[in-house]
């Protein structure tokens, strides 16, 4: 066989040479974080291929003819039991890793930001998590707005630190002399009502430049409106400056919240400015049982009546123990721990492992030029198989965030060749009988006769195509996919992570509008105006029914394999079922790691995992090989 520099057989070389074997293709698509080179494929083999008892299954490893890269092998078996042919399975592995570069800590943040801006829409056990991932950044956000401030103030030549609980308690006792007395007393920031009465002064200075200019030009309304502007500007900086002692004490205890809220609600909208409320009210709470805590620890011996609690707690307004207040000097200790410990989180996860996520589903324009790279790769390999001239069935297997780029290889792989494939009647009676499922002569059908008929179908596509008995006749493009399998998948987020809307209710809708519109082919595909399951007609080619470009889960089945969720951290939070987003005919197939089924720590990752004593026969990877199906039963 003749091969191009890529590794593709040209269709004279097809047509030249003798009826080949032909073999299935297995293309694994690992999921997000540092993945190495043949990881997940060589993990999906040792579950679905080889056995735990000796037998004859047998793999090799072999250098890949149609990619340049060198680090990726095929993994080839020897003649599958129990099919007719004795056909061998080729293991490819779609390593798209090395296209996602290192995600910046800011980019993982505004993507963050963007999907607390959608409000706990996701799956009812990932609430909480929501809620824990918001209420931490509220706590980034107001630990960055303090130490800013605190950066300010420095800057302004103010003292750095603040109250002294020591001094503060010899000060009140009467301890200290009267020249360390008027020192303590005064320190304290300079003024930092500035902080709070620059921005207003800032206003009313541009506000003022824009009524002059606009009265100039005989612009009314904006003049009036910049002239409203100023005037209310000067209004509360004159009313800041008339009572600075108050206005002061007031910036010193409640400007960082002030402005935390402000940064909450820009960057993550309404619910991020309710979750700040939130925070600050629990935060403040437990600062206050910390800051009191060795009153507490003595309470039996040293509150004995309601007098006592309140001295007790009296200290907090008096001695300036307000959460994130300016004069607070454990608030700033706390605000260092909380920034240390994001970039500790970053390093060890959100980099590794949500930045992947942050670069695919953040439309910015650099996350839209790596995760267009992404997809013309994997289409472009999806294109090889099938063009190859070895394969007559192509199973594609695809691990977590691994599952989306797989979904858009293959709706991008098929808009390219769904005007190539063979006539309609060429496939019948299976292809009208999903084409007009629906109709009042053909209402419903079982979900298995639907995945029977759809296997048909493909079938006779390839006997048309690539097994066609003439060698003339065999033709590139062709569609072989038969079987997508998604493990842990989070298609089952997509509402929340693949659309756009401010509320549930526009989520949901926008993700119904690109179904409409198909963008999101979806299984069975959706019927659209007087077009069928499958075909649309044609006007431009003499009323030729055609496949249209989201027809394609009308003939691939789609199998969806998932761990349940249990307390958040059992199970596989990321995963779960896609049949009530993504069609009725998507088989949901739930999985456990033992028999009876039972909860396991963490199992995102466990999908073809024998485990610590390599059992095949537990009911997860029993339910992979039945997905994957290598005998084509």
């Amino acid at each position: 066989m003749i091969l191009t520099k890529e590794g593709e057989g040209t269709a004279a070389a097809i047509n030249a040479e003798a009826p080949i074997k032909r073999r299935t293709a297995v293309l694994v698509v690992h999921g997000m974080g540092s993945q190495r080179a043949l990881d997940t494929v060589r993990g999906v083999v040792n579950a679905v291929w080889m056995d735990d008892e000796p037998s004859a299954k047998r793999y090799w490893l072999h250098p890949e003819q149609r990619s340049r890269d060198v680090d990726l092998s095929v993994i080839t078996t020897n003649g599958v039991p129990g099919t007719r042919d004795q056909r061998s399975v080729d293991f490819h592995e779609l390593y798209w890793a090395h296209l996602m570069s290192e995600t910046r800590a800011v980019a993982v943040l505004l993507w963050l930001f963007e999907l607390v801006r959608k409000g706990p829409r996701l799956k009812r056990g990932m609430r909480a998590l929501w809620w824990g991932a918001t209420i931490y950044l509220c706590l980034l956000i107001q630990s960055v707005v303090l130490l800013t401030l605190h950066g300010v103030l420095l800057l302004l030549g103010n003292p750095p630190l603040i109250n002294d609980e020591m001094q503060f308690g010899n000060l009140q006792s009467g301890l200290v002399s009267g020249s360390a007395r008027i020192v303590l007393s005064n320190h304290r920031y300079h003024e930092p009502q500035a902080l709070l009465l620059a921005p207003f002064f800032v206003f009313f200075m541009v506000a003022s430049f824009v009524a002059f200019f606009a009265l100039i030009r005989g612009a009314w309304k904006i003049f009036f409106g910049a002239l409203t502007l100023a005037v209310i500007s000067a209004c509360v900086f004159y009313l800041g400056i008339d009572d600075q002692e108050s206005l002061g004490h007031f910036t010193i205890l409640f400007l960082p919240i002030l402005i935390s809220l402000c940064v909450a609600a820009i960057a993550m909208g309404r619910w991020g400015a309710v979750a700040m409320v939130v925070t600050y009210i629990l935060a403040s709470v437990f600062f206050v049982l910390y800051m009191q805590a060795r009153h507490l620890i003595d309470w039996p011996s040293s509150i004995t009546s309601a007098d006592d609690i309140w001295q007790a707690f009296q200290g907090i307004w008096t001695r300036g123990w307000i959460f994130w207040a300016l004069d607070e000097r454990y608030s700033a200790v706390i605000a260092v721990a909380i920034i240390l410990i994001y970039v500790a989180l970053y390093a060890l996860f959100l980099q590794p492992y949500l930045g992947d996520a942050a670069r695919y589903f953040r439309a910015s324009p650099g996350n839209v030029l790596v995760r267009r790279e992404i997809r013309k790769y994997a289409v472009d390999m999806l294109a090889n198989l099938h063009n190859w001239g070895q394969y007559d069935r192509i199973v594609v297997v695809a691990h977590s965030l691994g599952t989306v780029v797989a979904y858009d290889m293959l709706r991008a792989y098929f808009s390219r060749v769904n005007n190539h494939l063979p006539e309609p009647s060429k496939l019948d009676p299976e292809f009208s009988e999903i084409d007009g499922l629906g109709n009042p002569s053909n209402p419903t059908m079982t979900e298995s006769e639907y995945r029977a008929k759809g296997r048909e179908v493909i079938r006779k596509i390839a006997s048309h195509t690539i097994n066609s008995v003439n060698p003339s006749h065999r033709k590139f493009p062709s569609w072989l996919v038969t079987d997508f399998v998604t493990l842990g998948s989070p298609l089952t987020h997509a509402h929340y992570l693949m659309c756009d809307g401010a509320t549930e209710d526009e989520l949901i809708s926008d993700f119904k509008r690109r179904v409409v519109q198909r963008e999101f082919p979806t299984c069975p595909p959706k019927r659209q105006d007087y077009d069928g399951l499958l075909s649309f007609t044609n006007l431009d080619e003499g009323n030729k029914k055609q496949f249209h470009h989201a027809a394609l889960f009308g003939m691939t089945r789609w199998t969806n394999l998932f761990f349940p969720m249990s307390q958040l951290f059992w199970g596989d939070a990321v995963g779960g079922p896609l049949k009530d987003i993504w069609g009725r005919y998507v088989r949901d197939v739930e999985v456990s790691t033992c028999s009876p089924p039972a909860s396991a720590f963490f199992t995102h990752t466990a999908y073809w995992s024998l485990g610590a004593l390599g059992r095949r026969d537990a009911p997860h990877i029993g339910a992979l090989q039945e997905a994957i199906n290598l005998e084509d039963k």
